[in-house]
């Protein structure tokens, strides 16, 4: 009789046991859980992700397909327009982003989709003669870099220009005749469109930067080539800049065809720097454009102030940072806002470690006894152990982006320091 009894109590002492352990393991497990901190969004929108009411600064979205990435793009527009927010949009032949654009913002107050097809960016437009000297100064790349004298060349072309009735635009100083240009000073001189004070004034413009002046000319000619956007004189009545969609509250889509085309990209983020100078706020969205080897674009997403915010938009933005050590760190660091989608498992290596770590506690059971019929009846595991150990773990495991279905997402937001998943329907 004592033997059974003993044996009953034995086991009842082992369930309680076991069952303070299932207990404590689940509390551990929540613990585990609460110190990750993932929010779990189920469900959602693109207005979920980016609502149209509340202003944003800058955001990453990158992996999926471009279909999802277009229509967080789109949404992030229509945020714009909501505030009152100009946006330009920069990317490399995305014509199904353009359609959207079209659809969705048709009604808009302005709204350019520039395109070799549709050839109307022209940078100088409004700018004084002075302003585009200096313009072209800040727009040449470091290889063939235009100096102050340079400046003052360009600033006495644009000056003869206009003085001969011709309004001046990028592809006419591509083909100015700068060897002649001298005899046009005199010939202007003589016929009396200009003073013998004029002309004097031209003449040493021209003579200081007589030394740049094959820079001037490789920067014209160079530009002309990579940049079939650029308006031509016949259709400069319809021309369009950065600075004229910001100046009209509206939406500018600029196709630039290649990143590789720096010139023409130096030309664009000159004067998006210029416009942040106005203090004017606007966004800027750059779908697909590698940053690799465009130090002028990259200087100036960089250096936003409170008026610009930007959008960065990429298959994977590791690859449009150039793989370069560290960038990747420092872009999700300057982000409001990071949406990440599947990537390959280089690239989830690296989004892992920057998501960041938490104090993970692990469980160890040990058993040192054993499980039998003794002397004073059954013993279950009568001298096993339990402890915890306390160890850094990643918040999100490369394998966790690796496998996520391609509308499943991750977001970081900075603002909040949260991290969430998602699923946008």
């Amino acid at each position: 009789m004592g033997g059974k009894v003993n044996t009953v109590l034995s086991l009842v002492a082992a369930l309680i046991d076991r069952s303070n352990r299932k207990k404590a393991r689940k509390r551990i497990n929540l613990l585990n859980e609460q110190n990750r901190n993932i929010q779990m969004l189920g469900s959602s929108t693109t207005e979920h992700i980016i609502p149209s009411n509340y202003q944003m600064g800058n955001i990453s979205i990158s992996g999926g397909t471009t279909d999802i990435r277009n229509a967080l793009i789109i949404q992030n527009c229509k945020q714009s327009v909501s505030l009152g927010v100009p946006t330009i949009i920069i990317h490399e032949g995305n014509y199904l982003l353009e359609q959207l654009l079209q659809s969705t913002f048709s009604n808009h107050r302005y709204l350019r989709i520039i395109n070799p097809n549709n050839p109307y960016y022209e940078p100088l437009f409004r700018l004084s003669d002075m302003e585009i000297g200096h313009f072209i100064s800040d727009s040449s790349l470091k290889e063939h870099k235009i100096g102050s004298n340079g400046a003052l060349y360009v600033s006495a072309l644009s000056t003869i220009l206009r003085k001969k009735g011709i309004t001046p635009y990028t592809r006419m100083f591509a083909n100015c005749p700068h060897g002649s240009i001298n005899n046009l000073i005199v010939n202007m001189e003589n016929s009396g469109i200009i003073s013998a004070n004029e002309a004097d004034k031209l003449r040493n413009e021209v003579l200081l930067g007589i030394k740049e002046q094959a820079e001037v000319e490789y920067f014209f000619q160079q530009t002309e080539l990579e940049s079939p956007i650029l308006a031509w004189k016949s259709n400069l009545s319809k021309c369009t800049s950065v600075s004229e969609c910001i100046l009209r509250n509206g939406i500018m889509s600029l196709d630039i065809s290649s990143c590789g085309n720096q010139n023409q990209l130096s030309l664009i983020s000159t004067e998006i720097n210029n416009c942040k100078r106005t203090g004017t706020q606007f966004r800027i969205i750059v779908d697909a454009v590698s940053f690799y080897g465009n130090d002028k674009l990259i200087q100036v997403l960089k250096n936003t102030s409170g008026s610009a915010s930007w959008t960065i938009s990429s298959p994977d933005i590791d690859c449009m940072l150039g793989n370069t050590p560290g960038e990747l760190a420092t872009w999700l660091a300057l982000s409001h806002r990071a949406i990440l989608f599947s990537h390959g498992i280089k690239t989830c290596e690296l989004l892992s470690a920057e998501l960041g770590e938490y104090e993970h506690i692990d469980v160890v059971e040990s058993h040192a006894g054993n499980n039998n019929i003794g002397r004073i009846g059954y013993h279950y595991g009568a001298n096993s152990s339990f402890s915890t150990s306390e160890k850094r773990k990643r918040v999100i495991k490369p394998e966790e982006i690796e496998s996520l279905e391609s509308n499943e997402f991750i977001m970081l937001d900075n603002y909040t320091a949260t991290i969430s998943k998602g699923t946008l329907v």
